[in-house]
């Protein structure tokens, strides 16, 4: 592979420059406002929206009830003065030069101004001139009407304003607003006050809660940087806590337990593919090496040397195949689909009978089941090439179809009753199995095929010598009839 190959994939082209399609490194650089800081501002944001929002309807209902309690104090006071001054002894009517007094009995808070239809203020009490409206000189000299306002006076006092038509003009009465101002005036310090208390109250506890869960983030990120680094999977993982940052830290903790795991059977794996590896590779060597050196070798010698080399150079094949399946954990790529069982097993009879020279028998019903054909025919196939291998050549061997089992029987030496688990490990050989050809792991391919078919592989040793060895599939239901 050159130089500009590697570049295409993010290597260093030939200057030592990155290749034109080379991923940018991520950038580093930490954001203004981390995550315990927008947390925090998002509590205090909503703290303060719903303190300003309940403050405002709680300073408009006071305003509104303020208000109210003063105009109809106002329309009292009105209905007070024109009993005792406007409308004299008798329901008799006198004009509006009437007397004003300097305070309304029963009412000193209030001022009284009296206005004739021309607009002029004929009397006032306390020295207070009151505004006079057009509203309000439309009601001079009636009796048949009423207006309430707001206005300022000449000293820029604001005062709520009833005035009242009567023959000849009209009476206005005024109450101060300073009271009123100076409560609602207070009720907004107030909010306002309490405004900021939340605000800072809901930032200071939701840097707090935020903590807790970035604490354990930052540890999280922390192990994960310390595994990029180092690549060492065992490193502590927080897994302490039932929230989102809790589950977090346990699904990554398990991640890197079956990361782990894998990289222990990959290394486990190339461990014992090296090792098997080195029996034929030595024979092929040691061949090849007799044919360098003896090149007028005896044609009947020089034929059993390169059956040996045939055969070292299949077994190293299959080998190879066999450990690349193993290493990928992938045995079909296809999806689940409907196999019978019967016709595949008839198909691998056929296949290694003609390729062994030993009588397959096969018996099988309708079983179907839900699998990866060809994984399916490859873990029958190395049943029944298990079952060739140990079974003498005058033994059939027997592969019986029935409910989604398939069962290859054979007439072996059997398997030690310790070790009829573990022939379904990767590598794993008995000792009657050394002297033969095999990768060991064909019985570990048929387990895997089972696992990854919802189903199981076992072996058994049978009546009167041999083995059998069982794959397990789940059986689908026939057909309704219809």
């Amino acid at each position: 592979m050159t130089n500009d190959a590697r570049s295409t994939t993010g290597q260093p082209g030939p200057s030592g420059q990155p290749g034109p399609h080379a991923r940018p490194e991520p950038s580093e650089r930490r954001p203004w406002i981390g995550l315990r800081g927008r947390v925090a501002l998002a509590v205090a944001f909503v703290g303060a929206l719903a303190t300003l929002t309940v403050g405002v309807l709680a300073y408009q209902a006071t305003a509104a009830r303020l208000s109210q309690d003063t105009d109809e104090s106002l329309q009292q006071a009105a209905g007070v003065l024109l009993t005792r001054n406007v409308r004299g002894p008798g329901g008799a009517t006198i004009g509006p030069r009437v007397f004003v007094p300097e305070r309304l009995p029963g009412f000193d808070e209030y001022v009284v101004q009296l206005v004739s239809t021309d607009g002029e203020v004929v009397n006032a009490s306390s020295g207070i001139t009151l505004p006079v409206s057009t509203a309000d000189l439309a009601l001079a000299g009636r009796e048949d009407g009423a207006t309430v306002g707001t206005g300022t006076d000449n000293t820029g006092e604001r005062w709520r304003i009833i005035t009242v038509g009567v023959p000849g003009g009209a009476v206005q009465i005024a109450r101060s607003l300073a009271g009123t101002d100076a409560v609602l005036a207070d009720l907004g310090r107030r909010i306002g006050v309490l405004v900021i208390l939340v605000t800072l109250g809901g930032a200071a506890l939701g840097w707090l809660l935020a903590y807790g869960v970035t604490q354990r983030i930052r540890r999280l990120t922390t192990a994960a940087t310390a595994v990029e680094t180092s690549g060492d999977l065992d490193v502590p993982v927080p897994t302490e806590g039932n929230d989102e940052a809790g589950r977090l830290g346990r699904a990554f903790d398990r991640m890197l337990a079956s990361l782990d795991e894998s990289r222990r059977r990959q290394q486990q794996l190339v461990e014992d593919a090296g090792h098997e590896l080195r029996t034929p590779l030595t024979s092929l060597r040691t061949n090849l090496d007799v044919l360098r050196r003896h090149p007028d070798l005896d044609p009947g010698v020089r034929a059993q040397v390169l059956d040996d080399l045939d055969r070292d150079t299949t077994e190293l094949a299959t080998l190879v195949e066999e450990v690349v399946a193993v290493a990928a954990d992938r045995y079909d790529d296809g999806p689940p689909v409907p196999v019978a069982l019967g016709p595949v097993a008839s198909r691998v009879a056929a296949r290694v009978s003609r390729r062994t020279g030993h009588q397959v028998v096969v018996d099988a019903d309708d079983s179907v089941v839900s699998a990866r054909p060809a994984a399916v025919e490859r873990a029958v196939t190395n049943l029944v090439d298990n079952a060739a291998k140990f079974s003498p050549a005058d033994a059939p061997i027997e592969v019986t179809v029935a409910r989604g089992a398939i069962t290859v029987a054979d007439r072996g030496p059997g398997i030690p009753p310790d070790q009829l688990e573990a022939v379904f490990d990767r590598f794993h050989r008995t000792a009657d199995a050394r002297a033969l050809p095999g990768s060991g792991l064909g019985l570990a391919i048929v387990a895997a095929v089972a696992a990854d078919g919802g189903g199981r592989a076992y072996a058994r040793n049978r009546q009167g010598g041999g083995t059998e060895v069982i794959l397990e599939l789940p059986a689908e239901p026939p057909p309704a009839l219809t």
